[in-house]
């Protein structure tokens, strides 16, 4: 950034381009000689929060098999409300799937299951896990307290920002919730040692190819 400010960079993409540094860069675009480009990431979702599939733990495992699980989890986040309030009301409600100029994109699979909607969530979920602790907290299946981490690198301060609205979301169901920001090769390491409930991170294959900046 503070290259940048000295008009010391000829172009940068990651790591400075984002919301907060943007307002920086608009106050001293003239004296550091700054343009903004609009470019096309290839990515698909800024932020995905996928429940591990293969925990080591068979109770937890079976209940993040579960569709219907995942599903609830998904309407009980308000995406709308969290975009505004992190990304200044930049972006839309996006699963994990292509977009719209990728020949694979199929818009059922991108929209599905984001409309934020808590009372579908929670009959969902006292289906699933009816028994609740002194504090309204559902339990697992085994009768046990039910605690979800979800991992993110520290240095992803919009997705750990992200990550507190839905704690608050999935508590508001019966879900609780923990964030833990790490430092990122520790979240690749415990990621690829399946020690994860949820490793947070982007969504890539929103496009096979770079598209074309618009200048």
């Amino acid at each position: 950034v503070m290259m940048g400010l000295a008009g010391e960079l000829c172009f940068q993409d990651r790591h400075i381009a984002t919301l907060a540094n943007k307002a920086l860069f608009m106050d001293n675009a003239q004296k550091a000689d700054i343009r903004f480009v609009d470019i096309r990431p290839t990515g698909m979702n800024s932020m995905m929060v996928p429940l591990n599939l293969t925990h080591k733990d068979p109770v937890m495992r079976q209940l993040f098999q579960n569709k219907n699980f995942r599903i609830a989890l998904s309407h009980a986040i308000n995406r709308k409300e969290l975009i505004d309030v992190i990304n200044l009301g930049v972006g839309e409600p996006w699963q994990g799937a292509p977009l719209p100029e990728s020949p694979l994109y199929n818009e059922k699979l991108a929209k599905q299951y984001t409309e934020f909607d808590k009372a579908k969530a929670v009959k969902m979920l006292d289906e699933i896990l009816p028994k609740k602790d002194a504090e309204g907290m559902r339990l697992r299946p085994d009768g046990k307290s039910l605690g979800i981490v979800a991992e993110v690198a520290s240095n992803q301060q919009a997705r750990i920002d992200s990550l507190e609205l839905i704690k608050k979301y999935w508590a508001d169901v019966g879900i609780r919730m923990a964030v833990k920001p790490e430092d990122r090769s520790l979240l690749y390491t415990r990621k690829e040692a399946n020690e994860c409930d949820i490793a947070v991170w982007g969504g890539d294959g929103g496009y096979d190819v770079i598209l074309e900046p618009r200048w």
